[in-house]
């Protein structure tokens, strides 16, 4: 079976006018490097994602790692002269220049466009915080390590969880290589901050970070990264799926830095509407937030709104006639061949093609998934 289906997929690709390539290499729980391919085509008027092939590597050197894929490639008849883009991270290995793996693949097809991951731009972007963040955050990771990590606290820790009716038994591990991990791991960290408390006074020799749970300060913010990096984590799988394209990045990232300027605005306002876990928090408290401590939210909100900026440059105006090529700025038009262009301006102005682009335009297809 798994060879009829890999016989299928590479039909598919030949058949296909185009396609496009996503590299990525990682290692597994038993320390292997592993390298992943997962390619884009057409089928049958669709765009496909699949994952083409998955190698162990000994060594993961550009010359291993390019000769690896360029042997699948021609050992099953794929032409790179299809190949119109590769997406990687930005690890010096695989992005451009003039030694990595996007510069071998240029040498056979110099046409091929590379896109820096934008899941990994993220993870880059949101990486910078204040000191006094990263080390709520790197206790908050040893507080759940000391639970979750050693399996005779993980099970005396469910116990009383369900003893006390929590809604939530265990905690979750934060781990570097899966970025969604942080948001839900210190979530849970904040909802089960109580039975945790418990759970350290039951301990024969107390936690060297047991007094971190009554430290009102350390609490709120916790409760403030719990959210942010909840919201973070929304972005982040907005910008994952088959039908998600470049345009859509665009706009998801756009919408995020503004979402960041308004945040830092209504915290500087003692509004805490955007960020639940620390409002109810703080409402529950008798308390008030110091003007340091939130003076801190707000510089990493600034701080990480400059970030996005800097991972994610402005949009290119010069590609919107892909979105809606009957909205034509022809003074604006980059790349493109006197053909190229010429024809666009055939396209625009042909009103049958209008009536069938209006159903079938990337903005009512993106609203089709979210409906």
């Amino acid at each position: 079976m798994s060879d009829n289906i890999k016989e299928q997929l590479i039909e598919r690709i030949c058949k296909s006018q185009h396609y496009s390539l996503q590299v990525d290499e990682s290692s597994d729980i038993a320390n292997k490097s592993n390298l992943l391919y997962y390619v884009r085509y057409e089928f049958e008027g669709n765009i496909i994602e699949d994952l083409l092939f998955c190698r162990y590597l000994i060594h993961t050197t550009v010359e291993e790692v390019f000769s690896t894929f360029n042997e699948f490639l021609t050992s099953n008849g794929i032409q790179w002269s299809k190949c119109i883009g590769i997406s990687t991270d930005g690890a010096r290995a695989m992005s451009e220049g003039l030694t990595g793996l996007v510069a071998r693949i240029r040498e056979i097809n110099s046409s091929v466009v590379w896109h820096h991951c934008c899941i990994h731009r993220e993870s880059l972007a949101t990486k910078k915080m204040p000191e006094e963040l990263k080390k709520v955050l790197n206790e908050s990771v040893k507080i759940v390590n000391f639970i979750k990590a050693r399996s005779l606290n993980s099970r005396l820790f469910e116990q009383l969880c369900q003893s006390m009716d929590s809604d939530h038994c265990q905690l979750l591990l934060h781990t570097e290589v899966r970025w969604l991990s942080c948001g839900r791991a210190l979530s849970l960290l904040f909802e089960l901050r109580d039975e945790i408390k418990v759970f350290f006074t039951e301990l024969e020799s107390p936690f060297e970070l047991d007094e971190r749970l009554r430290d009102y300060t350390w609490l709120a913010m916790l409760a403030y990264m719990a959210d942010i990096f909840t919201h973070l984590n929304v972005l982040n799988l907005s910008m994952q799926g088959v039908g998600i394209t470049i345009f859509n990045v665009e706009d998801k990232i756009e919408a995020m830095m503004k979402k960041l300027d308004l945040w830092a605005r209504r915290l500087s306002q003692r509004n805490f509407d955007y960020f639940l876990n620390m409002k109810t928090f703080l409402e529950s408290a008798d308390d008030e937030l110091a003007k340091e401590v939130l003076d801190f939210f707000i510089q990493h909100l600034k701080d990480m709104r400059c970030s996005f900026r800097q991972y994610f440059p402005l949009p290119d105006e010069s590609k919107n006639w892909i979105k809606d090529p009957f909205n034509l700025d022809i003074d604006n038009l980059m790349g493109l061949t006197s053909a190229e262009e010429n024809g666009l301006i055939e396209i625009s102005t042909d009103s049958s093609l209008k009536l069938q682009f209006k159903e079938n335009s990337l903005e009512l297809q993106d609203l089709k998934q979210k409906g």
